[in-house]
């Protein structure tokens, strides 16, 4: 066992050893600093420090110095060449010479053969016998930075040491300093490590969209930086408190075993983690009574809640064989891969419902025998069905999407109709005759996210049977007609030539009423049978404001009736739109008079009209009873009528809006409507203004 013997560290200014020659002391310590100075790398330091010390004190040196992490004092540098490697920490045998030197005192070490301690082997690998430990103390901070082993006889120690001790002082500068920066250095290249580690973590994370990847990745890498021997990832479902296995690496089980023991017992650590959304760390696991043992041979355990908004969804769970295994860097780079791993699972699962919504999309729009198609505000195919394929005799095994609707659309009335729907920027409706012969009923309509949805239904079947319904009702009605005036005029003698008491007078009334109504029927047919057969319009130029001050006025009696406002907004000096007066009183005359009927007392009805290049856009607004989207794509059907509680009492024969679409038609026009239940409903009219050539 080592018996040091202890001296001052300072030389006492009375002493009779001091050197004579200070201004020679002066220079040595000068040449001192500025060699050990120009070093800033802790081991470089050391390795110079050891040999200009040993060319100051003509002597062997070995250089101890303060580990970088505090540990305590480690084998540096030497100026002589060591007979092998000695142990670099000071054992706990040298701690008594230890904290002498804390002190700030020498101490003078002799070898012996038999003493086990770091000292003895590194005097023994230096060949020497004896040697005296200066430590390189800072007497401000009380801080011991180093030590510097001077191998001298005791004849020659004094003088050795004479010449050293005046550079003691830049000593610990130096070793502070390169002690500062070799930490400063060690954690820029830790910091440098861990974000190249988290590129490669998030570059891998990126490159797919795998829920399975994304796991295994996430992981792979908390093993690897965390030096452990297991690891598994579990989702949560915060609703039901449900953490569910995803998957589990380095267990000697398999995984149907693991899960079903995870469940049995609760969880355990994991589960306790997913509803604090707190990391914990088991030093030991066997002192946790919530662990719930995969492996043997698992001692250390370290859980991390994966973070999505606030919200915990997953845990990942790490373990190593060995006691206290994880330090604060290896939880630090955990909780930043459970960081980047939320957002690549959650990723991943919104990938994975787009691609199920997506097939879903498919399948059904693969189903269905409406023609189906989305054009994008780049006028490009984003989406096509087979039937639509089908009706436009494109090649089926070929992908249209991504090419310009004008070239797929080629030789058909589709790309006029889009054009005119574009230029509208309003929904809307048409029929339209493909170069094969098939008529189509077409919606267009707009969708601020997408571009425009394109809808067509094959009529063609129903338009035959329509004309057939149509030549019949035309001859029926004339046959009706005629009899229908001989009753209006018998009832009307009868009004004249017999009283009738009041019960027979309210009789008659009825009578009188459900003739007209019949008439109106027949004649509306009949007008339908007229448009339907080629009816030429006058086109001239027609006051739009004048023709809805006459239609407003019509209706105005039940609008009162019923204590509505009706309200006008036209602007000043509106151009003529082309067309036939007496038929766009027909027109507006019938959405204005639908508007009133169908609206409930006290609402609102809103006419309004605005100048758009060369068309006119005529809007006809309520706040009724609205139209559902089943009912809008029939609206203009002859003889279809919306069925409701709210309007079953009201009268109509469902041929109002059908000649309305057809003169509309003829005008070159084109009407729409906006409609939601509840909320009321705006019929667009728009018409070409008059032009002086037409």
């Amino acid at each position: 066992m080592i018996q040091p013997s202890v001296t001052p560290n300072a030389m006492s200014p009375n002493d009779d050893s001091q050197p004579a020659d200070s201004t020679s002391s002066w220079r040595v310590a000068r040449d001192f600093a500025l060699r050990i100075g120009a070093q800033l790398e802790y081991g470089a330091l050391a390795k110079t420090l050891a040999e200009v010390s040993s060319e100051i004190t003509a002597a062997p040196i070995i250089v101890l110095t303060q580990a970088l992490d505090d540990s305590g004092l480690e084998y540096a540098a030497s100026s002589v060449q060591l007979a092998d490697k000695p142990g670099l920490k000071l054992r706990y045998k040298d701690s008594t010479t230890r904290e002498i030197w804390r002190k700030g005192h020498r101490v003078t070490i002799t070898y012996e053969p038999d003493a086990d301690s770091t000292l003895m082997h590194l005097l023994n690998a230096a060949s020497l016998t004896s040697a005296t430990g200066i430590p390189v103390y800072d007497e401000k901070t009380l801080t011991l930075h180093g030590v510097i082993l001077v191998g001298t006889t005791n004849a020659e120690a004094n003088e050795a040491l004479e010449r050293l001790e005046p550079c003691l002082p830049f000593a610990v500068m130096a070793l502070q300093n390169s002690r500062r920066f070799s930490i400063n250095a060690n954690e820029l290249s830790a910091k440098t490590h861990e974000l190249a580690l988290t590129r490669r973590v998030d570059r891998e994370l990126n490159d797919t969209m795998k829920q399975s990847h994304v796991f295994e990745i996430t992981l792979d890498w908390a093993l690897r930086v965390a030096l452990a021997d297991c690891a598994a990832l579990m989702i949560y479902d915060q609703n039901t408190d449900e953490l569910r296995s995803a998957i589990d690496l380095g267990y000697e089980a398999p995984p149907e075993k693991i899960a079903m023991i995870r469940k049995n017992s609760g969880g355990g650590i994991a589960h306790r983690v997913a509803r604090s959304g707190h990391t914990e760390v088991i030093p030991d696991v066997s002192l946790d009574m919530d662990y719930v043992q995969i492996s043997p041979h698992v001692r250390s355990h370290v859980s991390v809640p994966v973070m999505r908004e606030d919200r915990v969804i997953a845990v990942i769970s790490v373990e190593s064989r060995r006691l206290s295994a994880f330090n604060d860097s290896h939880v630090d780079f955990i909780e930043k891969l459970a960081t980047r791993a939320g957002v690549a699972i959650d990723n991943a699962r919104l990938y994975a419902e787009a691609v199920r919504e997506r097939e879903k999309l498919a399948l059904i729009l693969g189903a269905t025998s409406d023609s189906v198609m989305a054009v994008g505000a780049d006028d490009q195919l984003l989406l096509i069905n087979a039937a639509a394929l089908t009706a436009l005799k494109l090649q089926p095994d070929r992908s249209y999407i991504g090419d310009s609707v004008s070239a797929v659309w080629e030789g058909t009335p589709l790309v006029e109709i889009f054009r005119r729907a574009k230029s509208l920027d309003q929904m809307l409706i048409e029929e339209l005759n493909l170069p094969d012969g098939r008529i189509y009923h077409a919606r267009f309509t707009p969708h601020i996210q997408i571009g425009w949805v394109i809808v067509m239904h094959d009529i063609t079947e129903f338009k035959k049977t329509d004309q057939l319904k149509t030549d019949l009702v035309a001859t029926v009605s004339h046959d009706l007609k005629q009899p229908l005036m001989i009753m209006n005029g018998y009832v009307e003698l009868l009004q004249i030539h017999q009283a009738v008491n009041e019960r027979g007078e309210r009789y008659v009334k009825m009578l009188l009423r459900s003739i007209q109504s019949m008439r109106q029927l027949i004649d509306d047919l009949l007008d339908l049978a007229r448009i339907e057969g080629g009816l030429q319009l006058r086109m001239e130029a027609v006051d739009v404001s004048a023709v809805l001050a006459e239609c407003i006025e019509n209706v105005r009696p039940l609008a009162e009736s019923k204590q509505m406002k009706i309200i006008t907004t036209l602007p000043e000096n509106t151009p003529s739109a082309a067309g036939e007066h007496n038929r766009m009183v027909q027109i507006f005359g019938n959405l204005i008079s639908n508007a009133v009927k169908y609206t409930p007392p006290e609402g609102i009805v809103s006419v309004s009209v605005e100048s758009r290049d060369s068309m006119l856009r005529i809007a006809v607004q309520d706040n009724g009873v609205g139209i559902s989207p089943q009912d809008q794509t029939r609206i203009f059907d002859r003889f279809y009528r919306v069925r409701s509680v709210e309007n079953e009492s009201i009268e109509g024969s469902g041929l109002g809006l059908a000649i309305v679409k057809r003169l509309v038609d003829m005008h070159k026009g084109q009407i729409g409507l906006e409609s939601r239940v509840g909320y009321g409903t705006t019929f667009y009219v728009t018409l070409p203004v008059y032009n002086e050539t037409q």
